[in-house]
């Protein structure tokens, strides 16, 4: 449905900090939890810290995947955004965790995030590779796009990787994003639906 006045389609893009705070903890804690994305090393990579393996118990652990698959799934509601886990929402195990390092968590993210990875597109005239492969998608099919809503999270993963979690949100790696041709070839059969 479209209202007057409103874009046919709009895209978020965003690499939320407090999503990426909760991927250095798992790094750097050494979890690596079973989810339904197998997600690859970080970028910058981050180090083991031996400290921390006291704390990442298996309880840990399995607090971190209700807290990932908890944040995606939050997605798709009205209350949009990520949030870092802690003590009080997500498990006494994980929220000891992150507060070991969370400092270095927070600085981690801080360099991880950069100003291009965050855009709000919309079809009144969205800039960036995600505007412009809507436009070609829109070429090739001779019409206007129907109108739709997609979240674009960006993470700083090592390896050109993307994954649908939901009909309205994308998770892609920077190193996918910053390859102009593999992106097309990974996006467009979305835009395209």
């Amino acid at each position: 449905m479209r209202y007057s006045g409103q874009p046919s389609w709009q895209m978020w893009v965003s690499s939320p900090q407090g999503l990426l705070v909760g991927l250095y903890v798992r790094e750097a804690a050494g979890m690596r939890p079973a989810t339904a994305v197998d997600l690859p090393p970080l970028d910058p990579p981050v180090e083991l810290r031996a400290g921390l393996a006291p704390l990442a118990v298996p309880e840990a652990a399995r607090q971190w995947v209700r807290w990932w698959e908890g944040e995606l799934a939050r997605q798709e509601g009205p209350e949009r955004g990520f949030f870092a886990p802690d003590r009080r929402f997500d498990g006494e195990e994980l929220g000891a965790l992150v507060h070991a390092c969370y400092d270095d968590a927070h600085r981690w993210a801080a360099l991880s995030c950069h100003d291009e990875d965050q855009a709000h597109l919309d079809g009144e005239g969205g800039s960036g590779a995600e505007g412009d492969l809507v436009r070609a998608v829109e070429a090739e099919l001779g019409r206007k796009a129907r109108p739709f809503r997609l979240t674009v999270t960006q993470l700083p993963l090592a390896d050109a990787v993307g994954w649908r979690p939901s009909p309205h949100h994308l998770l892609v790696s920077r190193a996918l994003r910053s390859d102009p041709d593999a992106y097309a070839r990974w996006l467009t059969p979305v835009l395209r639906e």
